[in-house]
C-alpha cells in the first residue's frame, strides 16, 4: 500500500487556461485618410507619426555626457580668451606713442620701472614715458599697447634706449583676440560633438542644457522565434535576428537601447511585459507580424493607428502611443530585412524627433543605376544595392534577407510614380553605415 495516495482530483487532466480576452483597441485621432483606397504614402505616414511625438524634455547635462546630444540653448562666451593680454616675445612693454619718431639718429630713452615673468602679476598700470621688461607669455601692464623685442632695446643704467617706433599691438596676444565676451559659440539645435564640447570647456562651462539620449526598448513577437544562443528544438523555429539588428541600428543613431528579446503571445502576459518596459522607454520598437493581439494590447494601454502604406517591402502600419508618458510604439515587420527598412523610413525619424534632431536629416546621394530597375509606380520601393564611383548595382535577389543586407552598401529608394528606371538613370541612395 502506498504511503501517499493520490486523490481523484490529482488524476484529473489539467484544464486549459483560456487566453486573456482582448478588448477593442482605442484609436488615435486626426489620422490621414490616404488615397481613394485608404492607402497612405510613406511621407503621409511618417509625418503623421511625427505629429504624435514630442521632443524629450531637456535638462542640464555634464559636458562628458553630452556628446551626441542636441543642444537646447544658444551659448555665448561670458569671458575673454585669452583672459589677459600677454607678451608674444620677451622684450620691453611700452606705449607706442612714447616711441613716435624714434630712429638711430634720434634714439628715445625710457626709464625701466619693473619686470614681469610668466605667471606673474601685471602690476601697476604702465605710466607714460616708462617701460617694463616682460617675458614671453607674461601679462603686460595696463596701458601697454606694444612689446619691443629684447634686442631692439639697449639698457643704459636704469634706462632703455630705443631706435625704432613700435606699431599698435606689436608682439602682443590681446585679451579676447580668440574669443571675446559676448561671442556666439554654439547655436541651439547643434548636435554636440567633441569639438563643440572642447570649445565650451575652454570658456569654463561644465554642463549644458540638452536633450538626453532617447531610451529605446526593442523586442520581437513571434511564436516560432528563439533567442540567439539557445537551441532550436523543433522544425519551423528560427533565431531572432531582428531584435539585435534593430537594437544595434538604433544605438548607432544615438539611442540608449534596451533589447528585451521575444515577447509572449498571450495578451495578459504581453500587456504586463509592455507595461513593465514603459518605466524606462521613450520609444518602443516591436518587430511583429500582423497581430490582433498586439493591436488590442497596445490599444488597451493607450491608443493605436492602423494603416495601409504604399511601401515595398510591406510594413504592418501599426503605431501606438501608450502609458501615462505617452510613449510612442512603432511596429516593424518581423523579418529582419523589411524591419530594417521600416526602421529607416519611420522608426529613425521618430527617434530623431525625440532627440531634437531634424527628422528629415539623412545622408542621401544620387547615383546612376548600372542596371535597369522595375518598381511599382503606386508605392515607394526600397532595393538593396552595392555602390561604387561608377554607380549603384541593385542586389538581384527576389526575397532579400539579412545575408544580402549585410553585403549591401546602400538602399535605393524609388519614389511613387516611377515604374521603370533605365540603366544609367539617376536614383536616390541611402548609404548604409551601421
Amino acid at each position: 500500500m502506498a504511503l501517499f495516495g493520490r486523490t481523484k482530483t490529482d488524476l484529473a487532466p489539467a484544464q486549459p487556461v483560456p487566453p486573456t480576452p482582448v478588448p477593442e483597441p482605442r484609436r488615435l485621432g486626426d489620422a490621414p485618410s490616404g488615397d481613394e483606397n485608404g492607402v497612405r504614402s510613406v511621407a503621409e505616414h511618417r509625418d503623421y507619426l511625427l505629429s504624435q511625438v514630442q521632443g524629450l524634455r531637456p535638462f542640464g547635462i555634464g559636458l562628458l555626457e553630452a556628446s551626441g546630444l542636441t543642444l537646447c540653448e544658444s551659448i555665448s562666451a561670458d569671458i575673454d580668451i585669452p583672459v589677459v593680454t600677454t607678451a608674444a616675445v620677451t622684450g620691453w612693454a611700452v606705449r607706442g606713442s612714447n616711441l613716435v619718431g624714434a630712429a638711430p639718429a634720434r634714439p628715445v630713452r625710457l626709464p625701466l620701472v619693473g619686470e614681469i615673468d610668466p605667471g606673474g602679476f601685471r602690476g601697476a598700470p604702465l605710466m607714460g614715458g616708462t617701460t617694463v621688461k616682460v617675458a614671453e607669455g607674461a601679462p603686460v601692464p595696463e596701458g601697454c599697447d606694444a612689446v619691443v623685442v629684447l634686442d631692439a632695446g639697449v639698457e643704459f643704467g636704469e634706462d632703455v634706449e630705443f631706435t625704432a617706433e613700435a606699431s599698435f599691438h606689436e608682439n602682443l596676444v590681446v585679451a579676447g583676440s580668440r574669443i571675446a565676451d559676448g561671442d556666439r559659440l554654439v547655436e541651439a539645435g547643434t548636435v554636440l560633438q567633441a569639438r563643440e564640447l572642447g570649445l565650451l570647456a575652454e570658456v569654463g562651462l561644465d554642463k549644458v542644457l540638452a536633450r538626453p539620449k532617447p531610451r529605446v526598448v526593442v523586442a520581437s513577437l513571434g511564436a516560432n522565434l528563439v533567442d540567439p544562443g539557445l537551441p532550436l528544438e523543433r522544425i519551423g523555429q528560427v533565431y531572432d535576428a531582428t531584435t539585435p539588428l534593430i537594437a544595434a541600428t538604433a544605438r548607432g543613431d544615438g539611442a540608449q537601447v534596451y533589447p528585451v528579446g521575444i515577447l509572449p503571445g498571450d495578451a495578459g502576459e504581453l500587456r504586463q511585459r509592455l507595461s513593465d518596459q514603459l518605466l524606462r522607454a521613450d520609444l518602443v520598437l516591436i518587430a511583429a507580424d500582423s497581430s490582433p493581439v498586439l493591436a488590442g494590447v497596445l490599444g488597451e494601454l493607450g491608443a493605436i493607428d492602423e494603416a495601409r502604406i504604399a511601401i515595398e517591402p510591406e510594413v504592418p502600419g501599426l503605431f501606438a502611443v501608450i502609458g501615462e508618458e505617452q510613449v510612442p510604439v512603432v511596429v516593424l515587420p518581423r523579418e529582419a530585412y523589411p524591419a530594417y527598412l521600416a526602421y529607416q523610413a519611420f522608426g529613425r525619424p521618430v527617434l530623431h524627433k525625440l532627440a531634437g534632431i531634424d527628422p528629415a536629416e539623412r545622408e542621401e546621394i544620387t547615383l546612376p543605376t548600372l542596371q535597369p530597375l522595375t518598381a511599382d509606380p503606386s508605392r515607394t520601393t526600397f532595393l538593396l544595392a552595392g555602390i561604387s564611383e561608377r554607380g549603384a548595382v541593385p542586389v538581384p535577389v527576389e526575397h532579400p534577407g539579412v545575408l544580402e543586407l549585410a553585403a549591401a552598401d546602400a538602399v535605393i529608394v524609388v519614389g511613387p510614380g516611377t515604374g521603370e528606371v533605365d540603366a544609367h538613370g539617376d536614383v536616390t541612395c541611402w548609404p548604409l553605415k551601421g
